[in-house]
């Protein structure tokens, strides 16, 4: 996928122009200098195109401390990125810490990688005068936006498509299944499971893997990635400067742009704490997912048995949600997980008419209405599904700010009950009904 960094000395709006070229507010936006620190990614699509969006952290300057760590994830975005946008500040013009950035940049960028400069906001005419001045960097070409306004934006976006070209690997096509855990629990050896080759290096040593691989194959005449990465530890035990921050930065790219995560669990240790927050996190980014437990040839049949009922309650949310007992020692369920995966995939890409909502769900909902909130009675009046992967429904609702959650969750299980998009966790937008 073709990659794009957003590069930059301190609050020159990096992380406003992220959100605003994605449409979202995924990036933390403050006027502090320095709240980004580690890489943030998103997917930009347009006409079958593909974009994967770097944010970083403002460059302060090669210390020590958390500068030396800022500075070493600017320079893994430059090294890993295919066109790098140099972002900087109209409203103060020109300054000596751009200057020096770009001594920096210079030393560190290849002459042959594109370089833009992007000067930020230029939301009024004045602005936008000063914005001449930064043509003394040297950098071509030039683009004045706004993130606060929208300033440019479309413009850039078009010339960003533009330039962008189809990689090589990944290819955009093909699903991608991405093995996710903590280290250590099997990830390398399913994978070696699954092709049946030693393609991956295992080793007891936790950390071995540290880049995503990535693995073209093929099951009942469909080719799909699967894709190995490297074990992900809780953030504040992973070495500052270390190869295995660069790596845990890799596994969170592999996920976002997966279309199914495979959660690899060790059945003996159960699911910890970490296992948890990769889980969120993949539900958070709209990911389908699947549950392996590995390692189970350990267990008896009773614990097994109470392993799968224990799992099952912990990821309710998502229920129903494929949940398999496997060993990649022994190849015990190793032939289950495609189907697995791809039952989620295709769950993911199901659209439900908006007939079939609301014949069949507006006279359950009428039959169950919402409690009384105060003097006022909120009701779903309308339902229609307006995306997919993840499966998303737009709902008109009467007083839709008194809507509860848990009447939200009643409306889930009966969508489900149409069709169950296993693996999925359903999103919801809610709109005042006229």
């Amino acid at each position: 996928m073709y990659k794009v960094a957003l590069l930059g000395r301190t609050n020159v709006g990096k992380s406003s122009l992220f959100n605003r070229l994605i449409g979202r507010r995924q990036a933390i936006v403050e006027d502090t200098p320095g709240v980004t620190r580690d890489r943030h990614y998103a997917i930009l699509d347009s006409e079958g195109k593909r974009i994967l969006l770097i944010d970083t952290g403002g460059f302060f300057g090669e210390e020590q401390g958390l500068e030396a760590q800022i500075a070493q994830q600017v320079r893994f975005a430059v090294e890993e990125a295919d066109l790098l946008l140099w972002v900087v500040d109209a409203s103060v013009g020109l300054v000596p810490a751009d200057e020096e950035f770009g001594v920096w940049l210079r030393r560190h960028r290849s002459p042959y990688q594109p370089l833009w400069l992007i000067v930020n906001k230029a939301d009024n005419p004045l602005r936008a005068q000063v914005a001449l001045e930064f043509h003394r960097l040297g950098v071509e070409p030039i683009y004045t936006v706004s993130a606060a306004t929208g300033h440019g934006i479309p413009t850039l976006k078009e010339a960003l498509f533009t330039h962008a070209k189809t990689p090589a690997e990944p290819l955009r096509d093909y699903p991608r299944f991405a093995l996710i855990g903590r280290p250590n629990v099997g990830k390398s050896s399913l994978l070696n499971a699954l092709l049946q080759a030693p393609r991956a290096i295992v080793s007891d040593i936790p950390g071995t893997t540290r880049d995503s691989l990535y693995e073209l194959t093929e099951w009942n005449q469909r080719q799909f990635y699967w894709v190995d990465t490297a074990g992900l530890r809780r953030k504040s035990k992973i070495p500052a400067l270390s190869l295995e921050r660069y790596a845990a930065l890799r596994s969170l790219e592999a996920l976002t742009i997966a279309d199914v995560v495979l959660l690899v669990i060790d059945a003996t240790e159960a699911l910890t704490a970490q296992d948890m927050t990769l889980l969120r996190r993949a539900e958070e980014l709209g990911r389908g997912m699947v549950l392996l437990l590995n390692k189970s040839d350990l267990l008896k049949q009773a614990e097994r048995e109470r392993l799968l009922s224990w799992a099952q309650a912990k990821v309710r949310p998502l229920d129903p949600v494929p949940i398999l007992l496997v060993s990649a020692l022994t190849g015990r369920g190793v032939e289950e997980i495609p189907a697995a995966a791809f039952q989620v995939y295709d769950a993911g890409r199901q659209e439900l008419t908006t007939r079939q909502l609301n014949d069949f769900l507006l006279p359950i909902l009428r039959q169950y209405p919402h409690p009384l909130t105060g003097s006022v009675q909120p009701s779903v009046r309308f339902i229609q599904q307006v995306g997919t992967s993840p499966p998303r429904f737009l709902l008109r609702v009467r007083h839709a700010d008194k809507l509860r959650q848990a009447y939200l969750h009643f409306v889930e299980k009966q969508i489900r009950k149409i069709f169950p998009f296993a693996g999925w966790r359903l999103q919801f937008q809610l709109r005042e009904a006229e």
